[in-house]
């Protein structure tokens, strides 16, 4: 059995985009796990509705930053955690990558697609690992993209669908999204402490509603651009 710090000693960075359902179990996670440094990016405020699914939240947070009582309840978890406050949307290219300078992992806890693929060519461009996760309705999924890609989410997805669904739209409950959230932290911590085997390469999925899980695997897209741009001098 292998246990974590919480107080002193931790090592590893982690960027994490959105501290909503999927942001909130990674985080309150992770805090735990012996990290040593980890940013939370939210331009969002905590509402009532979300409550169900966003574990790091209480009535008493309503209308407050997502993105700063985040840091608040994570610090009283792991005091000795180096926990950085980004109050901002980021869902360009160039502002993912800008932001994610300096730490060795980048989390995607989004809820949408424009995100989503901005963080992966973000990555995959600065030749920074990301965590990939995803959950509405009943269905959920995760995979790791290694630094350059190869393979990355525009070799599994090419693009991001014509027309975009929405939590509000499809629903999600707060327990798929806890499940999702803690497998996506479980698999930073391998990552980041060099553990078993990542899901490069490998999508997890888990369907609640026949109660099946599976892992996809993929190839290299010999065409994606994004892994195409990877190959050359890193910028």
């Amino acid at each position: 059995m292998v246990n974590y710090p919480t107080q002193a000693g931790g090592s590893g960075s982690v960027l994490l985009l959105g501290v909503g359902g999927l942001g909130s179990a990674v985080a309150w996670a992770l805090a735990g796990s012996g990290i040593a440094r980890l940013g939370l990016v939210d331009d969002d405020r905590v509402t009532l509705s979300n409550l169900h699914r966003q574990i790091l939240y209480r009535v008493s947070d309503l209308d407050q930053s997502k993105a700063t009582r985040a840091a608040q309840r994570v610090r009283q978890l792991a005091p000795a955690l180096q926990v950085e406050v980004h109050a901002e949307r980021l869902d360009h290219l160039e502002a993912i990558a800008d932001r994610a300078k300096g730490y060795d992992l980048l989390i995607d806890g989004s809820d949408n697609f424009r995100t989503r693929f901005a963080a992966n060519d973000a990555a995959v461009l600065r030749h920074i690992p990301l965590l990939h996760g995803a959950a509405t309705g009943l269905r959920g999924q995760l995979t790791l993209i290694p630094p350059g890609g190869k393979p990355c989410l525009r070799c599994l997805f090419e693009a991001p669908p014509a027309v975009e669904g929405s939590c509000r739209s499809e629903g999600v409950w707060g327990a798929l999204v806890g499940e999702v959230g803690w497998l996506m932290a479980l698999e930073a911590i391998k990552w980041l402490k060099g553990l078993g085997e990542p899901l490069i390469g490998r999508l997890l999925t888990i369907d609640l509603e026949s109660s099946r899980r599976r892992v996809v695997t993929w190839q290299v897209n010999p065409s994606c651009p994004v892994c195409l741009r990877a190959t050359g001098p890193s910028s």
